[in-house]
């Protein structure tokens, strides 16, 4: 930089300009002037001599020049004397700090030529006070006889003491110096020259020679350098130092850099220096760099921009290359440590002296000040405290802190030099993310940010040293080393105890034998303490698919050796991981827009596989720091980064293996732990991305020979996959940290996802090509594909893998692993028992060959036994986190059943799962394994864990009963429940049969809504009793149609109606015919006399009297008329029958016609056994109703309640809301402008879409629909334009919620995706579809006869409009009927964003389109819950999805609830798994906040609340016989 200007070191360090006259005379003649006129100088400065000479001359003899410059010559002299004339000395310090006032505020009782001409006195007087700020030497003034230990203990007593009076006097004068150079605007350019000059003169006769302990330089280093770059700033701005001083700062700094406070001074004022210049180039709105207030006076305010880019350039190369600091026989080779060497007794090695000892300390702190530096160009900021690069106690870090503090002895007490102006490394923490949190999002639209350097900047200022430092140390060789490509198996032989052991690990490619006495680097296992070592035979290892389940790769090793040579304070391991950890900030810092040079890229990957080195002594350190500040590694689209995953994988198995890490670390295990999880989260889904694609070695193998030929290595992405798994298990078996738990699992859960994804692709690939081997017979063996044929004997062929490690095999392993440390290791982790569960129930839903169902039996068993489990704690450990895990696992049960529901077929397996619902509903089993006879449900206490846990177990016998093994039903996924309602069913009624056909509605239970149709559908007359069920239950609402029958369909083999026989024909000879008159009683009877008994009966005429005679007669007469009339009309029959002949076939006998006319609900009922004495009768002694009863259904707001009951899902439903964000777009109306057309979007995002779900037509679609208005009915009027249905040039804006919605349900959830686009803006302020999303307009009532209740003002939106006025026209029992509907559900806003540029992350507008995700839910949430949090504070999660060049998808994840899997921040999944894992990750979190909410229920329990509310205002109230000639009557 300077190398054209001559140096002025040599000339400087000669000190021409600092000796006087009285030199050339003997010492003692020159002593004694000196003193005597010191002595009276110093008299005349006394108090009482200035009060005497207040007007006049302070020196009345020292009035031409003459007399001054010659009284200056012996001040200089009197300067360089020894210590023992401390008060000559003191007198000397005192005139000339008085002369210099010259230049300030001067006394007029001053020498008048110094008035004259300040600059040139001020000049001498600086160049004479370099005399002081030399080590004096001490006069040995002890007589002979004194004993030599003695002599020299009071010696260094004495010198002690007068050191530290010279302290007290340096102070002085550079407090003096430091304040004419602040404060005067006398001085000349040749002046501030003068200045800087006897700056760099006294720093360096004190600091250029080896630091010896107690010397005047261990008491003033710190100070001096302090004054010498504050008053060098001051220099920069007001004159600009020459180029000859800049060199010769720069080469005399050179030789001060083995004092620690060298380099904290230089990275004080390159701190400052930067904060300055970042703010000059980048503006007020770039991050600012925190300096401390006192360092920031340093840099003058009055210094121009250009000024302060040249200062800070060259200040940050005032030390040339800091990383000399690691080579001490640089820095010990300087011609004052030669000199020193010579001149002593014993002399040794310059590079030997103890001083240098610190270097390691030294060096340590010049990276941590180019990495705050560093830092600070990024951008990065953080409020938290750094962590310490060195460990408390030992470390460099605290020995610097001490140093800084040491001197202490500074006589003024305003001296603000703290120890916090040291530097400190910046690194990020372990587990923040690069996005601002929910809450910034919140507060105000983001701000453009300024654009920062590049990266290739940053790296061309600091990238040489940064290199240099990273790879100090490392031995770089000529071959990479062979990796492993296949799980490593370790044997162990012990011939040795344990204190003399020699361990030799073999591998499966080489053995590698490690030496004695190195740490232990303990199992993975669980096992507290490990046995007495045995050998191990290689026949006893676990192979793959034995019944433990134990795969290669998880075989933990009992020991293993492994030197960590960053444990020596003596090595330069701190700095070298500061260096690294710069390095990797700046590397995965890089901006999606730019790149970084080839060159760049080939010296960082060739550091990072250094620093992650194993095979030899490690550097903890080293490793830690790259894990740790690596952690977007392969998140960022650097070229070729994939060559790192061997040595990248090969340092997490170290790491993330074991409890405890047994290397030194830069942060926490912990916090490096979770660093290391973060890598491999992102290396996940490599293998099956990249399949069989080799990894290039960073550096050609060459054979032993060295004839540099290229020595294959053989690992491809593929055969690492078995080590990707091994680790992940082994790190879940290891891990305890809760957050880096869930990590693990939603790893584990993307990684069966992929492997089972990519599994069934290979099989349809491999079908497709048999199939057309088959049909072609030309095709050669050799031109077979092994990847899909299997023909390959290559271990990467996917059918090796598969056989070795299966998907199957992964997922038992899993499962297994998960359930059994949920019952131990983590029953008491609330978070991570959930995502555990979540892992669970995902891995259900994951399409797979079953190999073993007696595996699944199994996973099921364990989550029964978890839940007996957790309901077993005593009741003094249940709370609603216990409980909240306890509904949680049901779910997961849910799931299973649901999914697998061959399970059911098991007795067993039903026989476990029913008493886990009989634990839930009532709290506890009737068979218990000590009583051998089982109790009855009628002697029972119910006392379960909680109304939670029991709801939650209702809900698993509910879908056991309703919909496991019926999904999908006929309606297809988007209803669990029947289509049909009364309205269409009255439709099909044959009304020329009956004109007054109607339901009648009985609730069965207080829990069961049946509405029954005592007539049958169609126009074909049935004969037989036939009812139409419309059954409305917790569990949805199913149609059924019953007949009353006396034999089985199957079982008839013609037509079921009544046919009569045929009668015979007649037949002329019927024989002969008799007439007998048929008697009543035997001819006997009337032979028998008479009794007594029978005249007790008196006669008519015995007892007869005129009225009753006249009746008498009356009735007489009647009679006869009447025997008059039948005995005419018999004759008249007899004449007939006679005409007509015999046999009479108007006489013939025919069996009655059967009943026409029935009451089927009795039937039903009475057949049912629900018209019992006991389900009709009330029990006054119980506030439930009867078992059966009826309701009016005349109401005219009957109808409108039933609607409300069938809007009430019987699954949970969520939305899913997706943006497309271009690179650097900021405004709302411009992201949703995106989706209109497909050649604004990128070519995946529409793949991406279809993955999340299928498109349904609002109207026509009877499930959700994103928005309460449309939801839940079908709309046949309402029937959109062909058109519109069809646009195949849209970017998604085909799906914003108008006409369609993509949608995607199972058996118990349903999701729609809505595509917001600009058009919404204009019809309305919250985005949603045209019927419903704006709650002002003409119609007060929603779509199922509810009225809409009036928004708070307090929960409005920003940006949303104000619904207009409210009519109040709901009646009471309306109102109430809220309290059990659809409106208690918690909102959770789940907002999904493709960015094209992964940094505009951070300005996505969240408060401008947070109106455009509006459900409709809202509103009913402000009404029934006024209490509730604000959505847009307590619900929101935004999944950020960028694609990488690689084919990869980087997923950002910022959410205001807890972790929720399988996504984490941070992960990087594959394209086939990239619809799957959002939308799992969407209704996770939805069920997490309806978990964690107080006011929500269950849907079935809605669904019950809303029927009891139902008989609560519609019962009927009758007694029994009244209930009972209800049935018979058609008025119900």
């Amino acid at each position: 930089m300077y190398s054209e200007w001559a140096s002025l070191q040599q000339r400087i360090e000669e000190g021409a300009e600092n000796r006087s006259v009285l030199d050339c005379f003997p010492d003692s003649v020159g002593r004694d002037v000196a003193v005597s006129v010191v002595r009276e100088l110093a008299a005349s400065l006394s108090p009482a001599s200035v009060s005497s000479h207040e007007s006049g001359p302070l020196f009345p003899g020292l009035e031409t020049e003459k007399q001054i410059l010659w009284t200056m010559e012996v001040i200089c002299y009197g300067l360089s004397l020894p210590l023992s004339e401390h008060e000559a000395l003191k007198h000397c310090v005192s005139v000339y700090c008085e002369w210099l006032t010259v230049l300030t505020i001067p006394h007029q009782t001053l020498p008048s030529p110094l008035f004259r001409d300040p600059n040139m006195y001020a000049q001498k007087i600086c160049q004479h006070l370099a005399n002081l700020f030399q080590v004096k030497e001490q006069e040995d003034s002890f007589p002979k006889k004194f004993h030599a230990n003695l002599s020299r203990r009071i010696k260094n007593l004495r010198g002690d003491y007068d050191i530290s009076k010279q302290v007290v006097l340096c102070h002085r004068v550079l407090r003096t110096v430091q304040t004419v150079a602040s404060s005067s605007t006398l001085v000349t350019r040749q002046t501030w020259e003068v200045l800087l000059k006897f700056m760099l003169t006294i720093n360096s006769n004190l600091l250029s020679p080896p630091l010896e302990p107690g010397s005047l330089a261990e008491h003033l280093c710190e100070r001096l350098l302090q004054v010498l770059f504050e008053i060098w700033l001051l220099a920069c701005a007001r004159c600009f130092p020459p180029p000859t001083l800049w060199r010769t700062m720069r080469e005399m700094c050179a030789g001060w850099r083995h004092h620690i406070h060298t380099v904290v001074q230089w990275n004080r004022v390159c701190k400052v220096l930067t904060a300055r210049l970042l703010g000059s180039l980048y503006g007020p709105s770039f991050p600012q760099l925190k300096v401390d207030a006192n360092d920031d006076k340093i840099v003058p305010a009055e210094m121009d921009p250009d000024m302060l880019a040249q200062s800070w350039f060259r200040f940050l190369h005032v030390l040339t290359n800091p990383v000399d600091l690691c080579h001490p026989s640089i820095i010990g080779q300087t011609p004052k440590f030669v000199s020193y060497a010579i001149t002593r007794e014993s002399t040794i090695d310059p590079i030997q002296h103890p001083c240098l000892k610190t270097l390691p300390q030294i060096f340590l702190t010049a990276m941590s000040g180019i990495s705050v530096m560093v830092d600070a160009f990024l951008g990065v900021t953080s409020d938290y405290p750094l962590p310490s690069t060195m460990e408390a106690g030992e470390g460099p870090r605290n020995r610097v802190s001490s140093m800084s503090g040491a001197s202490s002895d500074t006589p003024p007490q305003n001296r603000k030099l703290m120890k916090s102006q040291a530097m400190s490394p910046s690194q990020p923490g372990g587990n923040m993310s690069s996005l601002p949190p929910i809450s910034s999002y919140m507060d105000s639209p983001p701000a453009e940010g300024p654009k920062r350097s590049d990266c290739n900047s940053i790296l061309h200022l600091f990238g040489a040293w940064l290199f240099e430092a990273a790879l100090t140390g490392c031995k770089l060789h000529k071959g990479a080393p062979q990796v492993p490509s296949q799980p490593r198996r370790i044997t162990f032989a012990y011939g040795l105890p344990m204190a003399n052991a020699t361990s030799t690990i073999a591998y499966t490619n080489q053995p590698i034998t490690s030496s004695v006495g190195k740490i232990i680097r303990r199992s993975s296992s669980n096992t507290p303490e490990m046995p007495a070592p045995k050998p191990v035979p290689q026949a006893q290892l676990t192979k793959p698919g034995s019944s433990n389940h134990q795969f290669i790769g998880t075989v933990p090793a009992p020991a293993k050796y492994l030197e960590d040579k960053s444990v020596d304070p003596q090595t330069y391991e701190a700095g070298r991981a500061e260096a690294c950890g710069s390095l990797c900030r700046i590397f995965t810092r890089k901006q999606c827009n730019e790149e970084i040079k080839a060159v760049y890229l080939a010296r960082y990957y060739l550091t990072i596989s250094e620093g992650l080195r194993i095979e030899e002594p490690l550097s903890g350190l080293v490793l830690s720091s790259i894990l740790f500040n690596a952690q977007d590694l392969f998140r960022i689209d650097l070229k070729g980064v994939q060559v790192l995953v061997p040595v990248v994988l090969q340092a997490l198995e170290l790491v993330l293996t074991e409890k405890e890490i047994v290397f030194r670390s830069i942060v926490s295990q912990q916090q490096l732990k979770r660093a290391g999880i973060h890598l491999l989260i992102s290396l996940v889904c490599l293998p099956h991305h990249f399949k069989n694609l080799k990894i290039q070695g960073l550096v050609k193998s060459v054979s032993s020979d060295e004839d540099h030929r290229p020595i294959p290595t053989g690992v491809t992405f593929l055969s690492l996959k078995p080590r990707l798994v091994g680790l992940m298990l082994d790190a879940l078996k290891c891990e305890t940290d809760p957050y880096n738990l869930q990590m693990l699992l939603g790893s584990l859960y993307l990684c069966i996802l992929d492997s089972a994804l990519c599994e069934e692709y290979n099989k349809e690939k491999e079908a497709k090509q048999k199939k057309k081997m088959m049909m072609s017979t030309e095709i050669k063996d050799e031109e077979t594909i092994p990847e899909t044929l299997g023909r390959s004997s290559s271990p990467d062929s996917p059918i090796i893998m598969q056989r070795h490690y299966s998907t199957w095999l992964l997922l038992v392993e899993c499962c297994h692993l998960v359930c059994e440390k949920l019952t131990s290791d983590w029953r008491m982790e609330y978070s991570v028992s959930l995502t555990a569960l979540e892992l669970l129930a995902g891995l259900a839903r994951v399409k797979i060959h079953i190999e073993d169902p007696l595996e699944l039996k199994k996973i099921v068993k364990s989550i029964s036994y978890l839940i007996e489990h957790q309901c077993s704690w005593p009741s003094m450990y249940h709370s609603r986190d216990l409980h909240s895990v306890i509904v949680a696992a049901y779910h997961c049960l849910t799931v299973w059943l649901m999914e697998h529901s061959d399970l059911l077929m098991d007795r067993e397996c039903l026989h476990c799962v029913l008493e886990v619902v009989e634990l839930g509903i009532s709290g506890s089993k009737s068979q218990h394994p000590q009583a051998p006879v089982p109790e009855m449900k009628h002697s029972k206490q119910s006392k379960p864990a909680s109304m939670r846990v029991r709801e939650a177990a209702e809900g698993v016998l509910s879908n056991i009963l309703n919909h496991v093994g019926t999904f999908p039903s006929p309606c297809g996924p988007a209803s669990i429940v029947s289509l049909l309602d009364e309205e269409t069913l009255l439709s099909h009624v044959d009304y020329t049969r009956s004109s007054q056909a109607k339901f009648r509605y009985f609730v069965l239970e207080n829990t069961t809504l049946v509405a029954i149709l005592e007539e049958h559908l169609g126009e074909a007359e049935v004969m037989s009793p036939t009812a139409v069920l419309l059954i409305r239950g917790p569990g949805g609402r199913t149609v059924w149609s019953i007949q009353h029958r006396h034999q089985a369909l199957k079982d008839e083999t013609g037509d079921c109606e009544l046919h009569y026989p045929s009668h015979p024909e007649p037949m002329e000879d019927v024989g002969n015919r008799y007439e007998i008159k048929a008697r009543n009683f035997p001819p006997f009877v009337d032979l028998a006399p008479k009794t007594k008994s029978d005249k007790s009966i008196p006669k008519l005429k015995d007892i007869a009297t005129p009225t009753i005679s006249s009746d008498h007669d009356i009735i007489s007469a009647l009679i006869e008329e009447q025997m008059e009339y039948e005995e005419f009309t018999r004759e008249k029959a007899t004449e007939e029958i006679e005409n007509a002949g015999y046999p009479n076939r108007h006489m013939e006998a025919k069996p009655p016609r059967p009943k026409e006319e029935f009451s089927p609900a009795r039937l039903l009922l009475s057949q049912l056994g629900c018209l019992n004495l006991d389900d009709l009768m009330e029990d006054p002694s119980s506030p439930l109703p009867p078992a059966l009863i009826s309701l009016d259904s005349t109401s005219h707001v009957f109808p409108a309640d039933l609607r409300i009951l069938d809007s009430i899902s019987s699954r949970t439903f969520d939305t899913v809301h997706v943006f497309y964000m271009k690179s650097g777009q900021r405004s709302a109306n411009d992201i949703l402008s995106n989706v209109n057309h497909r050649n604004l979007v990128h070519s995946q995002f529409l793949e991406f879409l279809h993955s999340l779900g299928w498109p349904v037509t609002i109207g026509h679609h009877p499930g959700w629909t994103g928005n309460m208005m449309t939801s839940w009915k079908v709309d046949q009027d309402n029937s959109p334009d062909v058109g519109e249905l069809k646009s195949p040039d849209h970017g998604g804006c085909l799906y914003n919620g108008r006409r369609q919605v993509l949608y995607h349900a199972d058996a118990l959830s349903e999701v729609a995706i809505v595509v917001p686009n600009l058009p919404d803006l204009k019809g309305t302020s919250s985005g949603s579809s045209k019927q419903g999303s704006s709650l002002s307009g003409e119609s007060s009532e929603s779509s199922f006869g509810l009225p809409l209740p009036p928004p708070l003002a307090s929960e409005k939106l920003k940006g949303q409009k104000e619904d207009s006025p409210r009519k109040s026209t709901t009646s009471d029992h309306r109102k109430s009927s809220t309290k059990a509907g659809p409106f208690t559900i918690p909102d959770m806003k789940v907002i999904v964003v493709w960015v094209e540029n992964f940094d505009d992350c951070k300005h996505f507008p969240l408060c401008e389109l947070l109106p455009e995700t509006s459900t409709g839910t809202e509103e009913f949430l402000a009404a029934s819950l006024s209490s509730m949090p604000r959505p847009s504070e307590s619900g929101i999660m935004i999944i950020f999805i960028h694609a990488l060049h690689s084919g990869l998808y980087r997923l950002a994840v910022q959410s205001s609830l807890n972790l929720a899997i399988p996504l984490v921040d941070g992960m990087v999944v594959s394209r086939r798994t990239l619809g799957a894992v959002v939308r799992q990750t969407a209704v996770n979190v939805c069920n997490r906040r309806r978990l964690e909410s107080d006011t929500y229920s269950p849907p079935h329990v809605r669904r019950r609340l809303k029927i009891q509310d139902l008989v609560h205002k519609y019962r009927q109230k009758m007694d029994v016989p009244q209930f009972l000639a209800s049935l018979f009557s058609d008025e119900s």
